[in-house]
């Protein structure tokens, strides 16, 4: 029963400082007046606003008393949360390189973002934990969620609640910001046919091979000439190594995905050819840290702290009841807020 007074106190006073009837920088009254005023026991008190302090609504200032903070998380927090785990099978460069700059705090962004990784919906799992904690009491600005079948069945996400975005794949009731896929493969496909005669195009995806052989024959690219490659990252190896011992290999190679970079650029090696000198390599990165830097490839992706910055944008437009339906990014070229191709330019 005490512990329910104690929530009981900590909704109402939080209800009544979000509302604005105790405005930022306001003092509470002294622990024997709300014990007085609440009719309930000190320790009650103490929990309660020990509950409070830990949400970053209440300060103390030493024996001053206890104040309304000056800021809430609920307007300069947000959660990042994905499902997977940094050893985990799905765990990619994408999730790798946004994390890096959310510890690092590289993002560009003044507020302050928390990650939450390997939420999996257990009770259990301490990140599902703050996850429901912050849904129930909607104690943060907003959530960026990395798009999965996992976040997708959450039961904490079921209901309307929080600002939310998906990153990358879409999730119910989220608007959606995700890289332009299409612009790049156009963008890769242009630089191809400058840099090579014969091409070789390796994604995981079907429909991103369809797409580039589509863009290259129809801007006159022999059929002959051109290499579709579908492959995951296990058996790109030995397939590059294989395709490029031939005499009659590609002289430029577009790689979708950068899960792929590493085991072309290994099967190269075994074919003792070198990036730039033997062939040319564009492959899509996630900026600012791509794989392959420095080993010869041509890069051009997206910039993960672009991605961060225009989902928190899209929640401060929902936060603001603006409509919102997503961002799409365009690709980028390195160390450049814009590219510029010939027959393409896409605007930073």
């Amino acid at each position: 029963m005490p512990l329910r007074k104690a929530d009981h106190i900590a909704q109402v006073l939080r209800g009544e400082i979000l509302s604005g009837q105790r405005g930022p920088g306001a003092r509470l009254p002294t622990y024997d007046a709300l014990v007085e005023q609440l009719g309930v026991t000190r320790p009650t008190v103490a929990r309660a606003l020990k509950g409070l302090r830990r949400e970053g609504l209440l300060t103390v200032d030493g024996t001053r008393g206890v104040f309304v903070a000056r800021t809430f998380p609920h307007n300069n927090r947000y959660l990042w949360v994905t499902s997977e785990q940094p050893d985990g099978p799905e765990w990619t460069s994408l999730l790798a390189n946004m994390l890096d700059v959310i510890e690092r705090r590289e993002t560009g962004i003044a507020e302050e973002i928390i990650p939450l990784v390997g939420v999996d919906g257990r009770a259990n799992n301490p990140a599902y934990q703050t996850l429901c904690e912050a849904v129930e009491r909607r104690s943060v600005a907003g959530l960026l969620l990395m798009s999965s079948a996992t976040i997708g069945l959450l039961p904490a996400l079921e209901a309307p609640g929080l600002p939310r975005v998906a990153i990358s794949a879409p999730l119910p009731g989220a608007a959606l910001v995700t890289l332009d896929v299409w612009a790049l493969i156009e963008i890769a496909c242009a630089r191809l046919l400058e840099r090579g005669r014969r091409i070789a195009v390796f994604s995981p995806h079907a429909p991103y091979l369809e797409r580039a052989q589509h863009i290259l024959l129809g801007r006159g690219l022999d059929r002959p000439l051109l290499t579709t490659v579908h492959t995951a990252p296990v058996g790109c190896q030995k397939i590059t190594e294989l395709l490029f011992e031939r005499p009659d290999r590609p002289d430029a190679v577009f790689v979708t995905n950068d899960s792929l970079v590493a085991p072309l650029l290994a099967g190269l090696a075994r074919a003792k050819l070198q990036p730039r000198r033997d062939v040319h390599v564009i492959a899509h990165c996630n900026w600012p840290r791509p794989i392959g830097s420095g080993q010869g490839v041509e890069h051009i992706g997206l910039d993960v702290r672009e991605l961060l910055r225009a989902a928190k944008e899209c929640i401060d437009a929902q936060r603001a009841g603006e409509a919102c339906p997503g961002r799409v990014i365009p690709p980028r070229a390195p160390d450049s807020r814009t590219t510029s191709w010939p027959g393409l330019s896409c605007a930073a």
